[in-house]
């Protein structure tokens, strides 16, 4: 497989699996147009049955910037459209961190199966950054702070189930 294409398919499949812990489900939008996992939990009581929206982005260890503060991504202005200000189904932004040779993706023994590296987020919702209208892409800083972990995904849902009117 193509190392970009690789790299993509193991970046998805990293959240998919953090998701997998969380007991979330996850599913694969067709056509795929700026999102690429909807993550989603079947609850008894309907107001709680909700779904966010995840943009993964991949990079390897050696190809990136990264500031003491967080990670630089450059989006174009369409998929960052796509992913600010508040949406029905909350979108978060998450760039996963692997490694440069695809051989270090996992370790496996026995006991463990270990993904390499790490992921971390950023929602856009209050992003309001003006867009000049020859601009073709805009950079956003992802914390380095935000890393994506199974108690992340959850204060996600319970954001979601915040902003869910109750009849």
């Amino acid at each position: 497989m193509e190392l970009n294409n690789h790299q993509g398919w193991y970046g998805e499949t990293f959240v998919a699996a953090i998701a997998a812990a969380a007991g979330f489900q996850v599913a694969v939008p067709y056509p795929d147009i700026g999102k690429d996992l909807i993550l989603g939990r079947d609850h008894e009581m309907p107001e709680l049955d909700v779904q966010i929206a995840l943009q993964i982005k991949s990079r390897r260890v050696d190809e990136f910037t990264s500031t003491d503060s967080g990670f630089k991504i450059s989006l174009p202005i369409e998929q960052f459209k796509r992913l600010r200000g508040r949406r029905q189904v909350p979108c978060y932004l998450v760039m996963v961190v692997v490694p440069a040779d695809p051989r270090k993706y996992i370790r496996l023994d026995e006991e463990a199966l270990v993904l390499h590296h790490s992921a971390y987020w950023l929602s856009l919702e209050h992003h309001s950054m003006p867009v000049q209208r020859e601009q073709k892409t805009l950079t956003v800083t992802v914390p380095r702070d935000n890393l994506l972990t199974v108690d992340a995904l959850h204060e996600f849902f319970d954001r979601a189930c915040e902003e869910v009117p109750v009849p």
